[in-house]
């Protein structure tokens, strides 16, 4: 009796277990197979998350009148959020929904996509199911899918770095205004000739005596009196092309010590006649240092065929092709040579003029040249133009030095409606702020970006530095925005093609973000392009050839080496990210690139 009765609650349990009228479908679950069609790869694109649910139902499993509900659900930390969810029916049911041959079984699936938000990073995806008959349902467990959702097309390069506006269009950069300052040179010119094979002055020359040449040269010690600041001094000794090419070499080089000893005599002269007239001793005047380009040119082969072109001689295409023909310069001054017993223009006016020595004197046209704009910024700004004081900040390496210039000409009252100084100082702000993380300075970048933009609208430059701004301080939208007008600008246009590339990638627009990147070499941008493509290989060539990797690109080839299943890479470019900044470490400990290795002990002391 007592045998007869645990029987009977066995039996009992059996058909509580079987659903209550679903059979076996409780306890043949497991054998239903629901998936994530990619598990490994959910990921986020333009701000969203697709999915593809496959399942399969096998033969003999759902009953003809039942139907059964697939859920797919994300359940983070906080929630769960329900995807849409799939109904199929047997072959006698009287609902909507794929119909699943009782013998046989079927398949089914169910897409869609969802917004991302960060919550969803270590969410996990489940199916959850319940069967349907009559007045009758049945909850079964739910089914893990997978985990992790991949955020890496958010990982954008957007960090900013100081730049002249020249290289805008190039990437992301805090851009200082043009300081406008154009170094402008005039240059006069002192000729000296000599006789042949011969490298001594003598100013009893007729070449040297002629009235031209008299007053050429001078127009060049009157040029040097005037007091000018002057740049270089440029000295080029020639020789005429019919003797021997190692004498002539030589000439030449004597020829032009000639010439720079001439000038050094007018030079001294000049100093001299200065300091009498200052009443400063000779010996107590500052003495510039002066630049000097000294050249020994050879022989002037450009002049002798250009003096023959201008000649009246009737033949003088024929000896021109006779002298271009020869191939060697030897076998050219033996015909000119040979030239000059026939045709005494060659000898008497063509060749003189070419054994010579030029002597230029090359002077700022400004009053000052960069080494003094350099002293004058510190010792007596006042005598420089706002133009050169901007050149100076420009020159100056030191930031702090840099933004007291800045602040300097801001502070005066003539300069106040130039956009420039407060320009430059935001974006001198915006720098330290990425290096100190002192939030004041974005505040005060903001304040002289608002009184830059108040002087000068619609301003390219200073729309740019606002977008900047608007991306540190989080507002990665409005900074699109910004960009945009900067490139329209009617001052200071900017070309954004490469900064408004990234926005491609946030859209999930791969392919237009490299065309508007022009599908440039080794950048860290095209290179996430590339991965989020899936072309691994191209991805790889870009990141490796970078220059002075960052954390950023170390970042990306740890993730590249997860995608790629390189175990050993992925520790070794985690690890030098995290040390370049151990910001990493909590980003790397939730990415779900990383979900295969998590529990390895050493991407743990990697990450802790």
């Amino acid at each position: 009796m007592k045998a007869a009765k645990f029987l009977f609650i066995v039996a009992c349990s059996a058909l509580i277990l079987a659903g209550c009228g679903f059979g076996k479908m409780v306890p043949r679950y497991p054998e239903v197979k629901v998936t994530l069609n990619d598990p490994a790869n959910l990921e986020t694109k333009g701000g969203k998350v697709s999915y593809n649910v496959q399942g399969t139902i096998p033969p003999k499993y759902l009953k003809k009148r039942a139907t059964m509900t697939f859920t797919p659900t994300v359940e983070y930390e906080g929630g769960v959020l329900k995807l849409n969810p799939v109904t199929v029916q047997g072959e006698k049911a009287k609902a909507t929904g794929p119909v699943i041959p009782y013998k046989t079984g079927g398949s089914f699936s169910t897409s869609g996509s969802f917004d991302y938000k960060d919550e969803y990073e270590e969410a996990v995806v489940y199916s959850n199911a319940t069967a349907n008959k009559k007045k009758k349902s049945q909850d079964f467990p739910k089914v893990k899918m997978g985990e992790g959702i991949s955020n890496t097309a958010s990982r954008v390069g957007m960090m900013p770095t100081l730049s002249e506006a020249g290289d805008a269009g190039n990437g992301t950069y805090l851009l200082y205004g043009p300081h406008g300052y154009k170094a402008e040179y005039m240059t006069q010119t002192g000729v000296i000739y000599f006789p042949v094979n011969n490298a001594d002055v003598n100013w009893n020359l007729n070449l040297n005596k002629d009235k031209a040449a008299k007053e050429n040269n001078e127009k060049f010690v009157n040029f040097l009196n005037e007091g000018r600041v002057i740049d270089k001094v440029v000295v080029t000794g020639w020789a005429s092309p019919e003797g021997e090419e190692s004498m002539n070499d030589n000439l030449s080089q004597k020829r032009s010590e000639q010439g720079k000893k001439w000038f050094d005599q007018q030079y001294e002269k000049y100093m001299r006649d200065y300091a009498k007239k200052n009443n400063i001793k000779y010996k107590d005047l500052p003495k510039p240092e002066l630049v000097y380009n000294v050249t020994a040119s050879g022989e002037d082969w450009s002049g002798f065929e250009t003096a023959v072109e201008k000649s009246s001689i009737a033949e003088k295409n024929q000896i021109l092709n006779v002298v271009r023909s020869q191939s060697t310069p030897a076998m050219r001054e033996q015909k000119i040579r040979e030239m000059t017993d026939i045709y005494n223009e060659i000898k008497d006016a063509i060749l003189p003029p070419l054994r010579r020595v030029e002597v230029g004197l090359v002077c700022n046209k400004n009053n000052f040249n960069d080494q003094q704009i350099a002293e004058k910024i510190n010792s007596n700004p006042s005598e420089l133009s706002l133009n050169e004081r901007l050149y100076a900040a420009s020159m100056e390496k030191d930031l702090d030095k840099k933004m007291d210039i800045y602040k300097a000409i801001a502070n005066e009252k003539d300069y106040q409606t130039d956009w420039r100084a407060y320009n430059n100082m935001a974006a001198i702000q915006m720098s330290e702020f990425l290096s100190t993380g002192d939030v004041r300075l974005l505040a005060d970048a903001k304040d002289n970006l608002d009184k830059a933009a108040a002087v000068s609208p619609s301003n390219g430059i200073i729309l740019n530095n606002q977008a900047v701004l608007d991306v540190l301080n989080g507002d990665v939208q409005a900074a699109k925005e910004k960009l945009e007008q900067s490139q329209k600008a009617a001052v200071e246009p900017v070309n954004q093609n490469y900064n408004l590339a990234m926005y491609k990638i946030l859209d999930g627009d791969y392919d237009g973000a490299q065309q508007m990147m022009n599908n440039r070499n080794c950048d860290y941008n095209m290179a996430l392009s590339y991965l989020l493509k899936q072309d691994y290989e191209s991805c790889k060539k870009g990141l490796e050839c970078i220059e002075n990797k960052d954390a950023q690109c170390y970042y990306l080839m740890a993730v590249l080496s997860a995608r790629t299943n390189n175990e050993a890479e992925v520790y070794t470019n985690l690890k030098k990210a995290c040390e370049m900044n151990s910001g990493y470490k909590a980003k790397a400990a939730k990415d779900a690139e990383f979900k295969k290795y998590k529990k390895s002990p050493t991407f743990q002391e990697i990450v802790k």
